[in-house]
């Protein structure tokens, strides 16, 4: 049984993903980036396409890597980029799958925190999270952060550290059989029967418990 404990800007993953949606405000995320960018060891960033405009106006540092087309970004900044820019033509896929089959290429799977990935275009955000689950066979683990809390890619039985009473969410997207403990509506091999039935929980306990035997989201909110 995997085991997460509570995230902190001490453990999340140092593989960092900025996704072209809303430029991170909160404090954790924020730090993440700052880690990046002042050198610290064992950090890197990747921007899908458009981010690296929103990254510049936050940092003067490059990216290490660029996943996409980059049709709207400057001829100067292409420039500045050259090298770290990495072209997936592929229309049937978006910016932030090439992105997790690019990082998975350089080194296969790694811990990955997921950055601006909410916020702006609703449907873009809906995209990603349909798209998260299906990142299994790319990334050891897989935490999005956003400014009001964290989903968290589970594909195996696990279990969570969480504060008593702390909101989450599970989302299933592919119906099979849940079991959920530490929970305040516990489920016991239960098949969600749709989407947002897993929604709006509340801790019970120190630790979930969770068994699942497909890829599912859980989604803690900030407290």
């Amino acid at each position: 049984m995997r085991y997460y404990p509570l995230f902190t800007q001490e453990n999340l993953p140092k593989t960092l993903v900025i996704a072209n949606g809303a430029f991170p405000k909160a404090p954790t995320p924020l730090a993440l980036i700052d880690r990046w960018r002042s050198g610290e060891a064992g950090y890197s960033l990747t921007c899908c396409d458009g981010a690296v405009n929103k990254l510049r106006q936050y940092t003067d540092k490059l990216p290490d890597a660029v996943v996409g087309d980059l049709d709207s970004v400057s001829s100067g900044l292409k420039d500045l980029l050259d090298g770290r820019i990495h072209h997936f033509l592929d229309q049937d896929t978006n910016d932030l799958t090439k992105t997790m089959k690019f990082i998975h290429s350089q080194g296969g799977k790694r811990p990955i925190t997921l950055l601006g990935a909410s916020g702006g275009r609703e449907d873009h955000l809906l995209a990603n999270l349909c798209l998260l689950t299906t990142y299994s066979d790319l990334v050891s683990d897989l935490v999005m952060l956003t400014d009001e809390g964290y989903f968290l890619l589970l594909t195996e039985p696990s279990e969570v550290e969480i504060l008593l009473g702390q909101q989450f969410s599970v989302f299933n997207f592919q119906q099979t059989p849940i079991s959920l403990r530490g929970a305040r509506w516990p489920l016991e091999h239960y098949t969600l029967p749709q989407l947002w039935c897993g929604s709006l929980n509340r801790a019970s306990a120190s630790r979930l418990s969770i068994d699942t035997t497909s890829p599912i989201l859980l989604y803690l909110a900030n407290v």
